[in-house]
């Protein structure tokens, strides 16, 4: 009687610990299957919003060059942050193409401030969110001069794109905004451009422009920013540390 009685003792305990051991291994899958299924969800929502993002972005590029030069600098300091926020190099190369040449001609556009690019550095709101954005910009521009070809046609046309970028963002001397009564706004801009400087050969600007130098050496942008460089390396202006 006593042997009965400690065999289903022992039995009720060992079913007890395999159920135990079964809602364990449940609860386990369940929460597997929960963070699969959050990660999936989670992918699917991210690409869907590159995906509006990006439809966005096609759509205000579809303006012909008439209407480019009438959209404010906040409509374009608006569309690139959302570009900055999806790109991918080689998925947004061509978007990153038209963003640069909107921003360009932004600056060629006579007689209007708010159109200009460069107007944003003067809003007391937008000023460091609009370094932070024209850093990556040309920091960006860099990384595709690494990877274009001067001898094929289209990416010649690219890499006079990205060394006029550069040029326009670190020297002020074509910046229409600073004529006439801006003259006195040109240190503040200086030292802008100084910071801009300093970030990119922080990262690796100096390097770039003597690879892109070899086969190109006769571009004038390049011998402009090779002389920036020089300069700004002798001068080492200390307010890029401060912003």
């Amino acid at each position: 009687m006593f042997t009965v009685s400690q065999t289903s003792r022992a039995w009720f305990i060992d079913r007890a610990r395999q159920a135990r051991e079964e809602r364990l291994v449940q609860r386990e899958r369940e929460r597997a299957a929960v963070e699969v299924q959050a990660h999936v969800r989670s992918f699917l929502c991210r690409r869907r919003l590159r995906s509006e993002i990006r439809r966005e972005i096609d759509e205000f590029f579809k303006a012909d060059d008439a209407e480019f030069s009438k959209r404010s600098a906040l409509c374009i300091f608006k569309i690139a942050r959302k570009l900055l926020f999806v790109f991918r190099i080689k998925e947004d190369n061509e978007r990153f193409e038209k963003l640069c040449r909107c921003i360009q001609s932004s600056m060629d556009a006579e007689n209007e401030p708010k159109v200009w690019y460069v107007s944003l550095a003067l809003s007391k709101d937008l000023t460091l969110l609009w370094i932070k954005q024209i850093k990556h910009i040309l920091w960006h521009c860099c990384e595709f001069l690494e990877q274009l070809k001067p001898e094929i046609l289209q990416d010649s046309k690219l890499i006079t794109l990205h060394l006029t970028m550069l040029v326009t963002f670190t020297d002020t001397s074509t910046w229409k905004i600073l004529r006439g009564k801006g003259e006195s706004l040109r240190p503040a801009m200086n030292h802008i451009c100084a910071n801009i400087m300093g970030h990119l050969n922080q990262h690796g600007f100096y390097p770039v422009l003597q690879v892109r130098a070899r086969p190109s050496a006769r571009d004038p942008c390049l011998q402009y920013l090779n002389l920036n460089v020089h300069s700004f390396q002798h001068t080492r202006c200390p307010l890029h540390r401060s912003l």
